[in-house]
């Protein structure tokens, strides 16, 4: 991405906001530096309320993280950023009534707060457009931010297939994932719809609760870095419009496997602020512990993608050292898998048995037949009821 030189560069005269409405933003000393306000859709706070994946968190951190010597630096650590809470609290779906209301706070800061939001993050997505009246107000919200200055940012998916909803949308800049070589990485969404691929897979990150090193995946973490760059440029090139901004990304861009994909220093340089670039100073290099994985995908609502579910457990029956466990449902073109030791069971209903005699545990999993996997449910004996051998 050759974005290195934004860590060191002087902050601008005014800082450019980034908007992400998302799950919230939880407290360390990385997001309280950079978090302007939290907001909110639903009634609560504003901390993070997806307190599985930490979504709204990570994204905060990899855009605008500061070097204060804890957790990680971000994209673009002289961008602030406004944080919209457009999730339930406990909840893993988005509504698009919820988003959409979500914009409009981005909107509402602009006009009424006098918060210079320069772009609005969007990082949720399904196959299936949602044409009901709600996705469609959606639509018009997008359309009327990009019409009044605030660059749409959306993450393209992650179920390597077409670009998904709304980020096919047509005003909304779409952000794929690719790899540190161009390449698209495996489970990045593609087609027509995409405008621009960045980094999605190996980037660098830090835990949201120890700032401990880490790495994270996702066109989620995508979308977050390009959001971050459209931020900074016309944060120090204020005369950018919104079209302005996204026109040098593309035309400056590398062409490679994963289409078009951003180089910043070059957008930079086309812009006029060579000198922002120029000065930069590689640090020495460091040998740095082997870092955890954050998988950071596009949030899934309901009948989303298969990495975001995990099997419900509708019932369960101990019978002569079998167990039969039923799930409330099983996923399209998906087969339900248990575990109880180290082999998998397969079965293509709602229903599977195991043979278990003596065991503390059973896994279950969806797999679809193109071998994506979901979330795992652990059952446990007291979950069961007991039936005795007849």
């Amino acid at each position: 991405m050759h974005a290195e030189f934004l860590a060191q560069a002087s902050p601008p005269a005014t800082p450019g906001v980034t908007c992400i409405v998302d799950t919230g933003v939880n407290s360390n000393p990385d997001t309280d530096a950079a978090v302007i306000d939290r907001q909110m859709v639903y009634p609560g706070d504003g901390s993070d309320g997806d307190t599985d994946a930490h979504h709204g968190t990570y994204l905060a951190m990899n855009i605008a993280a500061p070097a204060n010597g804890w957790g990680m630096v971000g994209i673009a650590p002289q961008t602030r950023v406004l944080s919209v809470r457009a999730i339930d609290n406990g909840a893993h779906t988005f509504q698009s009534w919820a988003y959409r209301l979500g914009l409009e706070h981005c909107w509402q800061a602009k006009a009424n707060q006098g918060i210079n939001v320069t772009t609005a993050l969007l990082a949720l997505g399904h196959a299936d457009t949602d044409s009901s009246s709600d996705g469609q107000q959606v639509e018009r919200e997008m359309t009327f931010l990009r019409a009044n200055g605030i660059s749409v940012v959306a993450a393209a998916g992650n179920d390597r297939g077409a670009v998904q909803w709304p980020a096919r949308y047509g005003p909304v800049f779409t952000v794929g994932a690719s790899d540190g070589g161009g390449a698209f990485c495996p489970s990045a969404s593609r087609g027509a719809a995409l405008d621009l691929s960045a980094l999605g897979c190996g980037d660098d990150s830090a835990l949201w609760d120890s700032g401990d090193p880490a790495a994270i995946e996702g066109s989620s973490t995508s979308a977050g870095l390009l959001a971050g760059v459209i931020t900074a440029l016309r944060a120090y090139k204020p005369e950018l419009t919104a079209d302005q901004a996204e026109q040098l990304l593309l035309l400056t861009s590398d062409n490679a496997g994963a289409g078009k994909v951003v180089d910043v220093a070059e957008a930079f340089r086309a812009a006029g602020l060579e000198v922002l670039v120029n000065t930069y100073q590689r640090p020495l290099p460091v040998t740095p512990p082997k870092p955890a994985v954050i998988t950071v995908g596009t949030i899934c609502p309901d009948g989303g993608v298969l990495s975001c579910q995990r099997p419900t457990l509708l019932s369960g029956n101990r019978r002569g050292g079998k167990v039969t466990l039923t799930v409330a449902s099983l996923p399209t073109d998906a087969v339900l898998q248990a575990r109880v030791n180290r082999r998998w069971h397969t079965s293509k209903t709602q229903s599977i048995t195991v043979t278990a005699k003596k065991w503390k545990r059973i896994l279950l999993r969806f797999v679809s037949f193109g071998g994506e996997r979901s979330r795992t449910l652990i059952v446990r004996p007291r979950e069961l009821r007991h039936h005795p051998r007849r």
